[in-house]
């Protein structure tokens, strides 16, 4: 269901001498409901133009244009922030797992994470015994 957005907005708005529209300082209400639109649907940009009934076109112009685009950098990185902290605490938990291979591999994302290991583990796991080795990245 497309949002309904006052017709005519653009004549409320100042204009420079060579009659394109003034540069304003604050976001409209529709950008800003563009960018939580592509935040809540995962970065689709068609799906959020349709959603919000504004053409793809407006949503390209308005991503080249630096106060955007700021904003919307801006709201990715604190989704990120924000899923990258309860992704650590997940793996912490699984670190104290009692299936021994996936507190292994929890072990091996916090470590490389940290910087401290540039190195694929593999683990391969007997009722017996559990054999781990260290390959390059590279391979």
């Amino acid at each position: 269901m497309a949002r309904e957005y006052k017709r005519g907005y653009k004549q409320d708005k100042p204009r420079n001498a060579d009659g394109t529209f003034a540069y304003c300082e604050e976001l409209e209400q529709r950008q800003i409901d563009m960018i939580h639109e592509l935040i809540s649907n995962g970065g689709h940009k068609t799906k959020a133009c349709e959603t919000l009934g504004i053409p793809r076109s407006t949503l390209y112009k308005w991503l080249d244009n630096e106060k955007f685009k700021k904003a919307y950098q801006t709201a990715c990185e604190r989704l990120y922030e924000e899923g990258l902290s309860d992704a650590i605490k997940t793996t912490l938990k699984l670190m104290k797992c009692q299936d021994s291979r996936t507190a292994l591999k929890a072990c091996e994302n916090i470590m490389k994470l940290n910087g401290y290991l540039d190195t694929k583990v593999d683990v391969t796991q007997n009722p017996s015994e559990i054999v781990i080795t260290l390959a390059d990245s590279n391979d």
